[in-house]
Protein backbone atom coordinates (compact mmCIF):
# COMPACT_ATOMS: atom_id res chain seq x y z
CA UNK A 1 0.00 0.00 0.00
CA UNK A 2 2.41 2.48 -1.12
CA UNK A 3 4.37 4.01 -3.99
CA UNK A 4 8.08 2.52 -4.46
CA UNK A 5 10.04 4.40 -4.84
CA UNK A 6 7.81 7.78 -3.73
CA UNK A 7 9.93 9.89 -6.23
CA UNK A 8 11.30 9.07 -9.63
CA UNK A 9 13.87 10.82 -11.73
CA UNK A 10 13.70 10.45 -15.56
CA UNK A 11 14.72 12.22 -18.49
CA UNK A 12 12.24 13.36 -21.47
CA UNK A 13 10.86 10.69 -23.67
CA UNK A 14 11.91 7.81 -20.51
CA UNK A 15 9.06 5.36 -20.93
CA UNK A 16 7.81 5.00 -16.91
CA UNK A 17 6.32 1.40 -16.30
CA UNK A 18 3.95 0.84 -12.71
CA UNK A 19 3.70 -2.35 -12.07
CA UNK A 20 1.28 -3.72 -9.01
CA UNK A 21 2.94 -5.66 -7.02
CA UNK A 22 -0.41 -5.41 -4.19
CA UNK A 23 -3.29 -7.24 -3.77
CA UNK A 24 -5.87 -5.24 -4.25
CA UNK A 25 -6.25 -2.85 -7.85
CA UNK A 26 -4.31 0.92 -8.26
CA UNK A 27 -3.97 3.90 -10.31
CA UNK A 28 -1.07 6.22 -10.73
CA UNK A 29 -3.16 9.28 -11.36
CA UNK A 30 -1.50 12.78 -12.30
CA UNK A 31 -4.24 14.95 -12.72
CA UNK A 32 -4.22 16.88 -15.98
CA UNK A 33 -1.19 14.82 -16.92
CA UNK A 34 -1.76 10.83 -17.20
CA UNK A 35 -4.29 8.29 -15.62
CA UNK A 36 -2.90 4.64 -15.73
CA UNK A 37 -6.33 3.38 -15.21
CA UNK A 38 -7.18 0.24 -12.63
CA UNK A 39 -4.10 -1.79 -12.15
CA UNK A 40 -5.55 -5.10 -10.96
CA UNK A 41 -2.57 -7.48 -9.32
CA UNK A 42 0.16 -7.68 -11.84
CA UNK A 43 -0.79 -5.40 -14.23
CA UNK A 44 1.18 -2.42 -15.53
CA UNK A 45 0.54 0.99 -16.53
CA UNK A 46 2.66 2.48 -18.91
CA UNK A 47 3.22 6.36 -19.94
CA UNK A 48 5.89 8.34 -21.96
CA UNK A 49 7.75 10.74 -20.30
CA UNK A 50 6.58 13.83 -22.60
CA UNK A 51 7.08 17.35 -20.34
CA UNK A 52 9.48 18.53 -18.14
CA UNK A 53 8.73 19.10 -14.61
CA UNK A 54 7.90 17.60 -11.21
CA UNK A 55 4.28 15.62 -11.27
CA UNK A 56 2.72 14.19 -8.25
CA UNK A 57 0.63 11.67 -8.36
CA UNK A 58 -1.81 9.24 -6.04
CA UNK A 59 -4.18 6.62 -6.23
CA UNK A 60 -7.27 7.26 -6.60
CA UNK A 61 -8.57 4.85 -5.18
CA UNK A 62 -6.31 5.36 -2.29
CA UNK A 63 -5.34 8.69 -1.86
CA UNK A 64 -2.49 8.45 0.75
CA UNK A 65 -0.55 6.98 -1.94
CA UNK A 66 1.29 9.41 -3.48
CA UNK A 67 4.38 9.09 -5.15
CA UNK A 68 6.03 12.38 -7.89
CA UNK A 69 7.71 11.73 -11.25
CA UNK A 70 10.18 14.01 -12.13
CA UNK A 71 11.45 14.59 -15.94
CA UNK A 72 14.42 15.89 -16.80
Amino acid sequence: MAIHPAVLEVARGDTVIWVNQDIVPHTATAKSEWDTGVLAQGARGIIISRRRGEFRYACTLHPTMKGTLVTR
